[in-house]
């Protein structure tokens, strides 16, 4: 039976669930939800994230949207006014992950660690461990307006103290969860997280202040197109606004292909405004679209292609007539970016922003035309069965879409989730549907993609399929849109692996896995479907992996490697001791690799070989390792322990 339904939280049951999320950790004692009001009331206008968009709209301004945070508070505030003189005013502030995951005694730990080393242990600002009074110094250091960002399990205590603190908005991310942060969570515990922020949110509407909430909906972590995010984002607007907030801005992802970004840049908020109405929210406003640079897509590693990349994003931004847009910084690839890339690769986008505005450039293109109605057409059926099948209930309808594999899409964290999607670039570059799974798609769209991507399957003489989709999904690192017939080779090739026959007859079983709480989880999917086709047995343990967890699935299954990744840059405290757990657990002999960003802020790849390989990893990679070598190395490993 669904629990959750679409009705506001009455204001005494959310007060006592205000006290009991407050209760988690000390400094949940400095909120005071009368006080911190006032506080909000009393700060300028640039401290309000929806007053800040509208104006900038209003001015036909495009403004930087970028992430921040870094644990030690006077290296924030330096960061901050930093990004001040780069002309940034809007600041999603980011959370570190031991906070997202409410483990606030390793976020202490980390800050601890941070403070005595002078070196950032942590890949965001612990904002729990740190507290209201704390942090209304950090927003109060610099102009412009702030937004929170975190995840399920610390959404709550993480929004009650941003709030209280002056952090006028937070992203309304129950989709963003469910496919890129949140392994187990069901689908009611993301929509109860979601309502509780978005009730807290109208809690501070009913008096006065408004807090805008940013709709992510369903993450890219592979080629797709974003007609299932965007329907994912209006219905986490349906959920915000019926809890009672009043201001919410659709975070749209940017794919690459001109036509496609700036068509649906122009239906997302057409239709969002269709569906707030349409549902009784004519008194939400949206005072803009932000841009979302794909995020989830692999980053140049090279400076070049990064700055192509970003500045791409920053052109079709300025076209899009969008008030904010977010970009990465250009050594997003390596690690947690330093003040002065934020410097450079703002200044390069602002650059761009400027002269393309002023110019008051409208595009009207038959190719943007059709890009918009196929995904008023797709977005709209989409919302539609979802409400649908909740009898006019978003809540409920969301619930039985994501079991029907309605909302669906491709390498989600999440089990939860059907994962039967597929996506490939059409000849131009623009993303399609290759597999559906139960997805609404009209017949129409449909059709539209099919004949789009018979035309490069006619070019190219290969049928699109998961190897293509694969390869697309790199593409935009290369500084190409597609891989074209003629196939361009950017690094050497990796030699072929002479002992397959060897892992085909012996079929070594291999552990893989995201560890501690990154939800980076492509990587690690990527990796187990390879080695699939070379011929491994593959334990897939997913993201969000303990150290424990791992060396539990190797022990019931005799494991003869673990292949490990991190990406979020704190897995040296993950890890600490576990070759030492290994042979205690009985697996003396078992292999470790490790690979990804294994350290936070700048850092030496050999610098962290020498730590991973002291805590007792055979093999450490960086982050732009190619697959196949590493299945080499794996095999010539196995074959030196009589293994295969």
């Amino acid at each position: 039976m669904i629990k959750v339904k679409n009705v506001r939280i009455p204001e005494e049951e959310f007060l006592k669930m205000h006290e009991e999320v407050l209760s988690i950790w000390p400094t949940g004692k400095e909120v005071d939800l009368e006080e911190a009001v006032e506080y909000n009331k009393s700060l300028p206008e640039d401290k309000n994230m929806a007053k800040m968009l509208a104006k900038l709209k209003a001015e036909g301004k495009t403004s930087l949207y970028p992430r921040s945070g870094t644990p030690v508070v006077e290296e924030e505030i330096k960061l901050l006014k930093g990004l001040n003189e780069a002309g940034v005013c809007l600041f999603p502030f980011t959370t570190d992950s031991y906070s997202r995951n409410v483990k606030f005694d390793l976020a202490q730990k980390g800050l601890e660690e941070s403070i005595k080393t002078g070196k950032a242990k942590l890949n965001g600002y612990p904002i729990v461990n740190h507290g209201v009074k704390t942090t209304r110094k950090v927003i109060e250091s610099c102009y412009g307006a702030f937004d929170i960002r975190s995840s399920r399990e610390g959404q709550a205590i993480i929004a009650e103290i941003a709030f209280a603190s002056g952090i006028s908005a937070i992203p309304q991310s129950l989709f963003g969860w469910i496919s890129g942060f949140d392994k187990r969570a069901t689908p009611e515990e993301c929509i109860q997280t979601a309502q509780y922020s978005a009730r807290l949110s109208g809690y501070y509407a009913d008096r006065g202040h408004i807090i805008n909430h940013a709709t992510h909906g369903w993450l890219a972590n592979g080629v797709i197109p974003t007609y299932v995010g965007i329907a994912c984002m209006i219905l986490e607007a349906l959920v915000s606004a019926g809890q009672g907030i009043k201001s919410v801005s659709p975070m749209v992802n940017f794919n690459g292909n001109m036509a496609q970004d700036l068509g649906e840049f122009r239906a997302a908020e057409k239709l969002f405004r269709k569906y707030l109405d349409k549902f009784g929210h004519s008194d939400v406003m949206i005072p803009g679209l932000i841009g979302n640079q794909s995020f989830l897509y692999s980053f140049p590693q090279d400076i070049g292609r990064a700055y192509g990349y970003i500045n791409y994003t920053a052109m079709i931004g300025a076209l899009a007539n969008l008030p904010a847009c977010s970009v990465k910084t250009v050594d997003e690839a390596i690690g947690i970016p330093s003040i002065e890339a934020h410097q450079q690769t703002y200044r390069s986008a602002n650059w761009i922003y400027n002269v393309v505005r002023q110019q008051k450039f409208e595009i009207e293109s038959e190719e943007i035309d059709i890009e918009e109605k196929m995904c008023t057409l797709a977005v709209s059926a989409i919302v539609d069965k979802v409400m649908e099948m909740g009898d006019g209930d978003v809540c409920v309808g969301i619930v039985k879409a994501l079991e029907a594999g309605v909302l669906d899409g491709p390498f989600s964290i999440n089990i939860h989730v059907k994962d039967n999607c597929l996506g490939v670039r059409d000849l131009k570059g623009a993303v399609r549907h290759l597999e559906y799974g139960n997805l609404p798609i009209p017949e129409e769209v449909r059709r539209f993609e099919r004949e789009r991507i018979a035309e490069r399957e006619a070019y190219e003489g290969r049928r699109m399929d998961y190897k293509v989709s694969l390869a697309d999904f790199w593409t935009l690192s290369k500084g190409t849109l597609i891989d074209p017939k003629e196939e361009i080779v950017y690094e050497e090739e990796a030699p072929e692996n002479k002992y397959k026959a060897d892992v085909l007859a012996k079929q070594p079983t291999i552990i893989t896995g995201t560890v501690g709480v990154d939800a980076h989880v492509i990587g690690t999917k990527i990796i187990s479907r390879v080695l699939k086709e070379e011929g491994f047995k593959v334990v897939a343990l997913g993201a969000q992996t303990s150290a424990d967890e791992f060396i539990k699935a190797a022990q019931e299954t005799a494991a003869d490697a673990m292949l490990i990744s991190s990406m979020y840059g704190m897995a040296e405290f993950d890890l600490q001791g576990f070759r030492d757990k290994c042979v205690e657990a009985g697996l003396e002999d078992i292999l470790l690799y490790i690979g990804g960003i294994l350290g936070v802020g700048k850092h030496d790849f050999k610098e962290d070989e020498i730590k991973f390989k002291k805590i007792g990893f055979d093999r450490v990679y960086p982050p732009d390792s190619d697959i196949k070598k590493a299945i080499v190395d794996l095999s010539e490993d196995l074959k030196a322990k009589g293994k295969i």
